[in-house]
């Protein structure tokens, strides 16, 4: 009877040990998400990411080579920002034990950025997008993922003033030669990296606020941009209508992550260079631009 008794109740701690085994197998934990933007040294404050702008987020095991390896299980996965900081995944994420590797793209906007790497590096980008991106190593299984977007785009702005003699103006074009896409123009996932592209584009029309152009391009070696102003001004006592200035912006390398300001005056003979501004992205000084009348 003993011999019975004992029996059973090996059987029933293996009955447990294998339960125990079994739940430990499946173990899996919700990750959860936030997103800022990363402005330093402009600002120590996060700036949360926007309600309704969309990002993707692509997990992957810790320290794995991106040029080789596979996305875990759930990723690419969309997400969309809560005005609070807060990413939510278009459904959860769950993962078994062990630490990943989170990265995440978007550009900037309720629009999905439409991102697909190949071996870790996107297809051909195009101007006109705001891309960003941002890394979080080593989380644990249901750990808190947190990025801090970078820009990796370059911003160019034009400011028109008007200077001595000029008066009533209104700036109704403001035209430059932006990074012209090719082969080179990729995203690195790993790093965010944009190689930039060798050649400029064709006259293309800045997106025109008030007396203010601005325009989202992607990173370029060094080239000259050629830039061309149109007013409706009175200039000199004299109404001027569809008034053309033109000029050329020194060559230089555009860098990624930058945002370049240039500030022209139109005067009654000229416009000319009047200096730069500091933004919200890393910047540098244009200097040197002198346009003439056409």
């Amino acid at each position: 009877m003993k011999k019975k008794i004992v029996a059973a109740v090996c059987l029933i701690v293996l009955g447990m040990q294998s339960c125990e085994k079994g739940e430990i197998s499946k173990v899996e934990s919700q990750m959860r998400f936030s997103a800022s933007y990363n402005l330093e040294p402009l600002t120590k404050a996060p700036i949360p990411f926007p309600s309704g702008n969309k990002s993707t987020i692509f997990g992957y095991s810790a320290g794995a080579n991106l040029t080789s390896a596979t996305p875990v299980a759930g990723t690419p996965l969309e997400a969309t920002g809560s005005g609070t900081g807060a990413l939510t995944p278009e459904s959860p994420l769950f993962l078994p034990k062990g630490s990943y590797d989170f990265y995440s793209v978007s550009i900037n906007s309720s629009t999905p950025a439409g991102l697909a790497f190949t071996s870790g590096v996107s297809g051909q980008l195009v101007n006109q997008r705001d891309y960003i991106w941002a890394i979080h190593t080593s989380v644990a299984q249901g750990g808190s993922v947190t990025f801090a977007y970078t820009h990796k785009a370059v911003g160019v702005e034009v400011n028109i003033s008007a200077g001595t003699g000029v008066s009533s103006m209104s700036v109704t074009s403001i035209r430059f030669t932006p990074t012209k896409a090719d082969a080179s123009s990729k995203m690195t996932l790993s790093n965010g990296v944009i190689a930039p592209a060798a050649d400029k584009d064709a006259l293309t029309a800045m997106n025109l606020t008030a007396s203010k152009g601005s325009y989202i391009m992607l990173p370029m070696a060094s080239q000259t941009l050629d830039i061309e102003v149109t007013v409706n001004a009175t200039i000199g006592g004299v109404s001027q209508t569809a008034k053309v200035y033109s000029g050329v912006v020194p060559a230089r390398a555009y860098a990624a992550g930058t945002y370049y300001t240039i500030n022209l005056t139109i005067s009654a003979t000229a416009l000319t260079f009047t200096g730069s501004t500091v933004e919200d992205w890393t910047t540098q000084t244009i200097t040197g631009v002198t346009l003439t009348e056409q």
